[in-house]
């Protein structure tokens, strides 16, 4: 009788943490899907990229989620953004966090944002070349 006691318990513990943890990813990027400037971020495919997510952070607050080869179009406020992430660690026990790189938005223009991974090295950068 235990058993059965202790496997509902177990049962009942997963669900409601996996509810928590959508309901608070939800919340991020309903954060960021209004504002007066945007910044489109891209997650580049490359050889030394092993596929996973990077979790973006605006301003060190969670922004989502962007798989690989996908990009997130971000709505803040006008001035200075640090636009960076994170990798989970394979068991999530931790993450990885990537450096940010800062940006200045305005109304006039969509600033540019790629993720990529070379050599090894996950870094963001803003692409200036491709400003409209």
């Amino acid at each position: 009788m235990r058993y059965r006691y202790t496997l509902a318990v177990v049962t009942v513990a997963a669900v409601l943490t996996g509810c928590a943890k959508k309901n608070a990813a939800t919340d991020a990027q309903d954060e960021f899907a209004a504002g007066p400037t945007q910044i489109d971020v891209s997650h580049i495919k490359t050889r030394a990229d092993d596929g996973s997510s990077v979790f973006l952070t605006v301003d060190g607050k969670d922004a989502g989620r962007l798989p690989n080869g996908e990009s997130m179009l971000l709505h803040v406020q006008a001035g200075k953004h640090q636009i960076g992430g994170y990798v989970p660690t394979l068991f999530g026990m931790g993450r990885v966090t990537i450096a940010p790189v800062e940006v200045t938005t305005s109304p006039e223009d969509v600033k540019k944002v790629a993720y990529t991974v070379t050599r090894n090295k996950a870094t963001f950068v803003e692409n200036k070349d491709e400003q409209g």
